[in-house]
């Protein structure tokens, strides 16, 4: 590997005595790299702290600079391995990721997702945030890799690419998407628009998509962007978002399909009605939950009894 290689060389290297430099000290300020590569943001976000133009990098200024390039090396071979359907291969080079960062290290060890865990993830189930059943539209190799690829940018939290390779998606770069294909990679965009844009914009771009099925739920991608923009709008500030979020919930709830996203749609929606002040009807909805989701039918349960109790009310005694 040249890039392998070129780190070994760098490694060996004795590196200049930065005093030698007599960089003035008004300029110190400008120069200086970051001494950590992450940091923690008032949310508890784990974020990437840049290197700015202008900054003198090498092992003395910089300490994490040439792990961080061993680790992006490690990340972009395992995902050509994870790509070309080599799962193994793809599981070696993402565990070089952990001897590269102690971060992420720690995250791994307290059991918090970070990127090794979701890239894991990707290699052992053979997807990361497509579905297969999304990802058996892309029979072109080149749109597919596209997709596989803007999912990769998002798990790494690295936002705005994984907007931009969806954008190149829906523009056609890499051939004519059918119209079945064209929702996922707007969904993607969406996801990313949330994390960059904020709930408001992200509803209308998740709109896009539901709204390609004319009125109607058809596809497991449009459920999914409904309940994506159905459940974020719960938390918005904006009242029409909300009130648009809700009445989406309750389509979806009772559109008579059966998936994943029907079923958290049904929980959510119960959920925003107790909260609302409809306490029996929603309870109503989460007594009667569909058998046939096992998984799902247990959390509507679980839901049913703490709802039931009073528990969202710090009260004892059931429906009100």
């Amino acid at each position: 590997m040249l890039l392998d290689t070129w780190i070994q060389e760098v490694q060996a290297k004795p590196v200049l005595n930065i005093t030698k430099l007599a960089v003035p000290d008004a300029a110190k300020a400008v120069t200086t790299p970051p001494q950590e590569e992450k940091h923690v943001d008032f949310w508890g976000n784990v974020k990437k702290n840049d290197i700015q133009p202008g900054q003198l990098v090498n092992p003395k200024t910089c300490p994490w600079y040439l792990d961080d390039l061993k680790e992006q090396m490690a990340m972009y071979l395992g995902f050509l391995a994870f790509a070309e359907g080599k799962k193994d291969e793809a599981l070696a080079w993402y565990a070089k990721i952990l001897d590269c960062d102690p971060q992420t290290r720690r995250m791994e060890t307290d059991g918090d997702a970070n990127d090794y865990t979701r890239l894991k993830f990707g290699a052992e189930h053979g997807y990361l945030v497509a579905f297969p059943e999304e990802l058996a539209l892309y029979t072109d190799p080149r749109q597919k890799l596209a997709v596989l690829l803007t999912d990769f940018h998002y798990v790494c939290q690295r936002f705005d690419q994984a907007a931009r390779m969806a954008q190149r998606l829906l523009k056609g770069e890499f051939g004519l998407l059918r119209p079945a294909a064209r929702e996922y990679p707007q969904l993607a965009y969406a996801n990313c628009v949330y994390w960059t844009g904020g709930r408001v914009n992200a509803f209308s771009e998740y709109m896009k998509v539901v709204n390609a099925g004319g009125g109607r739920f058809q596809t497991f991608t449009q459920c999914r962007a409904a309940f994506c923009a159905g459940n974020m709008a719960r938390q918005a500030r904006d009242q029409k978002v909300r009130e648009a979020g809700h009445e989406l919930l309750g389509r979806l709830a009772t559109c008579g399909l059966q998936n994943k996203y029907v079923c958290e749609a049904q929980i959510r929606y119960a959920q925003n009605l107790i909260e609302m002040g409809q306490r029996s009807e929603g309870l109503q909805i989460l007594k009667t939950f569909p058998t046939w989701s096992k998984n799902y039918k247990q959390e509507a349960n679980y839901w049913f009894k703490w709802y039931g109790e009073g528990k969202d009310k710090g009260s004892q005694g059931g429906d009100q």
